[in-house]
């Protein structure tokens, strides 16, 4: 009896033994899985949000009429509000998909499984694309309009007998859709609500945890923002310094104009197909 008192009890403090050896090791082990899946999600909603930002045909039509010709630092400012506004739309998005994931009912949807809260979903998001078409359509026009206008008073200049060179010396002033913080944020926001930016969205959804969700989505806002801020600030300072170097100070005018016209060419698609 004594013996087998005496070997459970060395039997039980050499497995405490044990689990306090291997405690800090299992710890160490359970953090470095926990980093590396937030390092995963971070790095792969940064990936999805660059790539989807220069990818989507939307993005820069409605971008190139606003950044040509514009010195860096107001193109960048042009594509941060701009990255910032779709990054918000496609977070709101992506949390809406994971909730009706989940069997969260928002606003009489999800909660089941009926057919017609797919539909009245496919009804919203043909909506949405008419819109984005539509604000395209509106982008590309403005964009045209300004451009008649900058040649109107460059002819002014040259009536009174000033140069082209001096009429056109403030590139910035080059004919670029308003800038105004609100409407291109209000633009932005827009686009986020895109059905084409659904798949790259779609491991938000996959993702089991709320905080898992809301981590990649903001990683994908940011790198949205930032993929977006790169390229505007390419295109608004290289089309500014080639006018300059080329001695063609109406350059970033004729671009804008280019791209204005691809503006409105690729809404009047959107519409058609977002009508189909």
């Amino acid at each position: 009896m004594l013996t087998t008192i005496a070997a459970t009890t060395v039997s039980k403090h050499t497995t405490k033994t044990i689990t306090s050896f291997l405690a800090p090791p299992l710890l160490l082990s359970n953090m470095h899985v926990a980093l590396s899946a937030l390092t995963a999600t971070i790095t792969g909603g940064v990936f999805a949000g660059s790539l989807h930002a220069i990818a989507g045909p939307d993005h820069l039509a409605a971008l190139l009429p606003r950044c040509c010709g514009l010195p860096w630092y107001k193109a960048a400012r042009v594509g941060a509000v701009w990255g910032l506004g779709h990054g918000v739309s496609a977070t709101l998005l992506g949390m809406v998909g994971f909730a009706l994931k989940r069997g969260v009912s928002i606003f009489g949807f999800g909660g089941g499984t009926n057919g017609s809260n797919f539909d009245m979903l496919h009804h919203a998001g043909s909506f949405m694309e008419l819109a984005i078409g539509i604000s395209l359509i509106v982008i590309g026009l403005v964009g045209i309009k300004e451009a008649r206008e900058w040649n109107s008073e460059e002819m002014v200049h040259l009536e009174e007998g000033k140069s082209l060179s001096a009429a056109a010396t403030p590139v910035d002033a080059v004919a670029a859709p308003s800038t105004a913080k609100s409407a291109v944020l209000f633009n932005g926001i827009l686009h986020g609500f895109s059905w084409d930016g659904a798949p790259s969205l779609a491991p938000a959804v996959a993702i089991a945890t709320w905080r898992g969700s809301l981590t990649f989505l903001v990683s994908y806002a940011l790198g949205t923002m930032a993929a977006i801020t790169l390229a505007t600030t390419i295109i608004g300072e290289g089309t500014r310094r080639a006018s300059k170097k080329l001695d063609r100070p109406d350059l970033p005018r004729d671009l804008s104009v280019g791209s204005s016209f691809l503006a409105l060419l690729v809404g009047v698609v959107w519409c058609v197909l977002a009508l189909r």
